[in-house]
């Protein structure tokens, strides 16, 4: 059986963290590629700071976290210089403006804040662009898309989560498009967007610099510099 190193070290924390059993083999597959190489993460929702320390030791020396919370409480989680906790409202469209105003871009986003529909959408259109190519987003807990209040969720909503995530599909196509063109704000929002990703309560999003994306035909001799 392949081990999976975040579960084993989810078992060794100091500190509090609580995660669905299926998370670990989803962030294994999306986030290995970054061990060793000191990504930068933000993380939304601090809660017994485990998760924080979690990825500092998964990761190693170098990497960095933001940690985002609402309670006071979690900016003991601060400390070494490598990690840094911010407070503020995900679902404040003006505390985001702000805030990334000062943060270079991340390479790895996590949210599991409030779970709430408009906080999740608001988080994902206001960060997404300050991930870096090559870089991971992802939402736990999506599950909350099909709760009522005070989440807001509701089956195949048109304003929740998942439903928002499932349009992104169409910016990954949308060069293919031969009727009504995605609004252009989406597509700034949404740029360089390479793969919207869904497992139970869980979605990812990669991104990569989609430049040379192209058609390629080996025998014709077409797209050899894509």
């Amino acid at each position: 059986m392949t081990t999976n190193r975040i579960k084993e070290l989810f078992w060794e924390l100091d500190k509090g963290s609580t995660k669905w059993s299926g998370y670990f083999d989803v962030y294994e597959r999306h986030l290995k590629k970054f061990v060793g190489k000191a990504p930068r993460i933000l993380e939304i929702g601090i809660l017994g700071g485990g998760s924080i320390e979690l990825w500092l030791k998964y990761f190693g020396p170098g990497t960095s976290v933001v940690g985002l919370d609402i309670n006071e409480d979690c900016l003991k989680y601060e400390y070494n210089g490598d990690v840094k906790i911010v407070m503020g409202n995900q679902g404040d469209p003006a505390f985001w403006d702000e805030f990334l105003k000062t943060q270079n871009k991340f390479d790895i986003v996590i949210d599991d804040g409030s779970h709430v529909m408009i906080h999740q959408i608001t988080t994902l259109n206001k960060v997404f662009p300050h991930i870096k190519e090559g870089g991971v987003y992802v939402c736990e807990d999506t599950h909350t898309s099909y709760w009522p209040q005070p989440w807001g969720g509701v089956f195949r909503g048109a304003g929740t989560f998942l439903e928002h995530s499932k349009r992104a599909t169409d910016i990954l196509n949308q060069q293919h498009f031969q009727g009504t063109p995605i609004a252009e704000e989406s597509l700034a929002a949404y740029k360089n967007l390479y793969s919207v990703s869904f497992y139970n309560s869980m979605v990812v999003m990669e991104k990569e610099d989609l430049k040379h994306f192209g058609i390629t035909d080996n025998k014709a001799n077409v797209g050899r510099d894509l």
